[in-house]
């Protein structure tokens, strides 16, 4: 039957909404900041971008510009993490007002638990998590900054164990000690930030 006969006797075949694409590789820390502002409350993506702008808490640890943010958007939704519902405004044109998904509830509610194992990411990741952290209260940024401090202890004994095996004169020594210093760096500021929370 072809569809104007369809139409003509009132068959109407609903269309099915594409299934939310499953991805394998994980977030990015500027992903889960999204997933993290949308926690709070349903937002378009301007609203969302003022909150990396210069002059924002946010900026201070990651710049994203437009494109790469409505990019971040596009993924999320075909994650299925993200749910967008059009919206107007007046006379202007109509915006996506995007909202979390409660499958994106749970996955940020991982991560936001879940130290990072990775001195670098400390700088990003981590601060971010913190940043989220604070808004749900003093409670919530102690048990983050504990956990993290119980894996930088476990991160520097297995440097100075490695270090132990390798000999002071080599490149290794070296790399492992820069890392070793760092490490040791990263926890006393740990402390220090654990002390005043």
């Amino acid at each position: 039957m072809h569809n104007a006969d369809r139409v003509r006797l009132g068959i109407v075949t609903a269309r099915r909404a594409p299934a939310p694409l499953v991805r394998d590789e994980p977030l990015s820390a500027v992903q889960y900041a999204i997933l993290g502002l949308l926690r709070g409350q349903a937002a378009h993506g301007y609203e969302l971008q003022r909150s990396f702008t210069a002059g924002s808490d946010l900026a201070g640890v990651v710049h994203l510009e437009q494109p790469s943010l409505y990019a971040a958007l596009k993924d999320l939704a075909g994650r299925g993490l993200i749910e967008g519902t059009e919206a107007r405004e007046g006379l202007r044109p109509p915006r996506t007002v995007y909202s979390l998904s409660k499958r994106g509830e749970r996955l940020l509610d991982v991560w936001m638990r879940t130290p990072v194992e990775r001195l670098r990411q400390v700088r990003l990741d981590f601060l971010l998590k913190v940043y989220f952290a604070r808004q749900r209260g003093e409670a919530a940024v102690r048990a983050l900054v504990d956990a993290q401090i119980a894996t930088c202890h476990r991160y520097l004994a297995d440097l100075e164990a490695r270090a132990a095996e390798l000999g002071p004169e080599s490149f290794a020594y070296l790399v492992t000690e820069s890392r070793t210093s760092a490490a040791r760096s990263t926890l006393e500021w740990l402390r220090e930030y654990r002390h005043r929370v």
